[in-house]
């Protein structure tokens, strides 16, 4: 017997959305009258269900009646009218803990088709390069490229909108999953921009059917999202007026999932004036200490990695992932960007009722080197890391001469966080993570290393680090494997995971 893949949609009330509206042909629909609890869990029973895709809540006795179901209850997947009023504590506490959501409620029909299109399994994000922008032969200003990061057009645009650059490649959207799009750019206020998007449908090569001006104003709104009835092809290009420079960054494209979040449900982008993003989401787990955060590492699918590990932990964790360049730019930025982080954190420490002392940093290759630039900001309980990297700056200079095929990106992330390829360069950038690092008091913060014997990326990471950390106070444990960076990942993180786990039962009483 064929699985059914529909989504599981638990609809609880006092009347059935699905007499007066069409359910989409993806959704099973169960619904739940109030005061029917025992039917409602006979039906789960009957039907083995052990996980709803949604719920959707349109009383407070409806939210009361979940907390006997809540093992069928993903966080983040339950949607309650934004009208309710909750004052009972037991219930609001329990809405917390599983990030139930207040929504729109004022057009049912709606809400149905969007949640059909927003509830996919799996994320999917990526962007189109600046470095395969085109510019326009007529455009008589200068054109600069930089590699993965931007490519700058500065001159005279002319008194009216005219092209200037287009995306040689184009982006495809189904019907089923729409898109949404994010473009990097920062220019002077002396020019101004539009965005032109042209959808052509499947299997056709001139037919417009549409077409977007996305203005500068709607684009600093928020991402455009793309939700049509066709599956289409997606041509982009970009207009200018006025005179004066433009930075243009990569054209961020993912399934959207419409004000749901992003990525996944419950995920959230952070930005910057330069539009540079940052992706977070957070996952309640126990609600128990400490709170586990992980940074991504180098990753350029965009997106989150670590799901399944963290969760396999038990606690409350938030990842983090950096989509910038051709898979990450070591988290650094603007200060508005790196305080957008700052923030993020401390408000779930907030949210969970944690201090610094139940908080845990941690990631891998790319992803310690925040763990430590960040846990300098918060000097936690504990940094875990494997495959630990401190001088950036080094890095992106042993990827021009030493070691280029290593990680060439490093190059990318020296001129973005810098301006500039030279030995000032690469060292103003080390001394950024030096000056902050040693200056923070960890004699409280255990550190759990897991490095290489050969490391290459790095060579001197893992010896800076613990001399830094001598005379610090702060217990260190660490252990070896023989390789380069790239070598031997499974044991690295397995001893990663060792790391966690030891921190967590001796330090929190948490056993597996």
């Amino acid at each position: 017997m064929a699985k059914d893949k529909r989504l599981k949609i638990l609809q609880v009330g006092s009347a059935n959305w699905s007499e007066n509206q069409e359910i989409p042909e993806n959704m099973n629909w169960y619904f739940s009258p109030l005061g029917q609890l025992e039917t409602l869990q006979e039906t789960i029973e009957a039907d083995e269900i052990k996980t709803f895709t949604a719920v959707l809540v349109d009383s407070p006795e409806g939210l009361e009646e979940l907390m006997a179901i809540r093992e069928c209850l993903i966080p983040h997947t339950v949607f309650f009218d934004q009208t309710i009023k909750v004052s009972d504590e037991s219930l609001l506490q329990f809405l917390k803990e599983i990030c139930a959501v207040p929504t729109d409620f004022s057009n049912q029909g709606q809400l149905i088709i969007t949640l059909s299109k927003a509830l996919f399994s799996g994320q999917y994000g990526d962007k189109l390069f600046p470095f395969r922008i085109q510019a326009n032969p007529n455009f008589t200003g200068q054109v600069t490229y930089h590699g993965y990061e931007s490519v700058i057009l500065s001159g005279d645009y002319g008194q009216e909108y005219t092209p200037v650059l287009d995306w040689t490649y184009n982006i495809r959207a189904s019907k089923e999953n729409p898109i949404e799009l994010w473009l990097e750019f920062d220019k002077d206020e002396t020019c101004e921009c539009r965005l032109i998007l042209n959808l052509v449908p499947e299997g056709s090569v001139v037919d417009i059917f549409k077409t977007y001006i996305v203005s500068e104003e709607e684009m600093r709104k928020g991402a455009i999202v793309l939700d049509e009835d066709r599956t289409f092809l997606l041509s982009a290009s970009l207009e200018m007026k006025g005179q004066g420079k433009i930075t243009i960054g990569g054209l961020h494209q993912r399934l959207t999932r419409f004000q749901f979040g992003k990525f996944v449900l419950g995920g959230g982008i952070l930005h910057d004036h330069k539009r540079q993003e940052v992706n977070y989401f957070f996952y309640p787990g126990d609600f128990k200490p400490p709170l586990s955060v992980y940074f991504s590492g180098f990753r350029p699918a965009e997106g989150f990695e670590g799901f399944g590990m963290m969760k396999a932990l038990g606690t409350p964790f938030l990842l983090f992932s950096d989509p910038r360049l051709l898979g990450g730019a070591f988290y650094m930025g603007t200060k508005e960007f790196e305080n957008s982080i700052k923030n993020t954190i401390q408000h779930y420490l907030d949210y969970l009722g944690f201090d610094n002392d139940q908080l845990i940093l941690s990631g891998m290759s790319m992803g310690t080197f925040p763990s430590m630039y960040y846990g300098a900001d918060f000097e936690p309980h504990a940094i875990i890391m494997s495959k630990p990297l401190a001088n950036v700056g080094t890095i992106g200079n042993r990827a021009r001469l030493l070691a280029p095929e290593v990680f060439p990106t490093g190059i990318d992330v020296l001129h973005l966080q810098t301006g500039r390829l030279d030995n000032d360069g690469v060292e103003a950038l080390n001394q950024k993570f030096w000056d902050k690092f040693k200056k923070a008091d960890f004699s409280n913060t255990t550190f759990g290393l897991s490095y290489m014997k050969d490391e290459d990326m790095d060579p001197t990471a893992y010896e800076d680090i613990t001399k830094s950390l001598y005379y610090s106070g702060s217990k260190i444990l660490s252990k070896g494997t023989s390789g380069r960076h790239n070598d031997d990942s499974a044991t690295a993180t397995t001893w990663f995971v060792n790391f966690y786990r030891m921190i967590l039962e001796n330090d929190f009483g948490r056993k597996e």
